[in-house]
């Protein structure tokens, strides 16, 4: 994650008004593909979302996630620009901590991944299910100032 938008700290927003933007074709000198969104687990057995992709990069482009249920959008995550990257990123993102969660709704989400130019154009987007069973949280809305959902943290061996 580090090295395709320069950090793993992203600015978070709960029930966001915004809506998702809509899957956008990659332009040239972009190639790349949302391979997986699932619910899993951290090490220390916090529920997470893990994320997959394959990507091929050109420079300047923020990069933003879009979780979302059936009603809206459930949480907003942006960081970064992005550099020069071909390779594979996989990251999870705490979903609950210290009596704080996502406010994840019942059955189906998805995850929409775009990359935005700094004058607001989105250069790309793709959106795909979540995989696996919706977790049950416990924890009211993070705070402002929460560690869930904000850092993006390693992969567990083998995804």
């Amino acid at each position: 994650m580090r090295a395709l938008i320069g950090t793993t700290t992203g600015n978070v927003a709960f029930n966001p008004p915004e809506a998702p933007p809509t899957p956008i074709a990659a332009p040239s000198g972009w190639d790349w593909e949302l391979g997986l969104a699932r619910f899993s687990k951290l090490e220390n057995e916090q529920p997470s979302l893990e994320v997959v992709m394959q990507v091929t990069s050109r420079p300047g482009a923020g990069m933003e996630l879009w979780l979302t249920d059936s009603v809206g959008v459930v949480a907003r995550w942006s960081a970064g620009s992005t550099a020069v990257y071909s390779g594979v990123v996989c990251f999870q993102l705490m979903l609950q901590k210290d009596g704080e969660a996502v406010p994840l709704g019942i059955g189906k989400h998805q995850l929409t991944v775009a990359f935005r130019e700094p004058e607001g154009n989105v250069v790309t987007a793709k959106t795909v299910e979540v995989k696996s069973q919706t977790p049950t949280l416990a924890g009211g809305v993070p705070a402002q100032a929460s560690d869930v959902i904000r850092n993006a943290l390693a992969c567990p061996r083998g995804s």
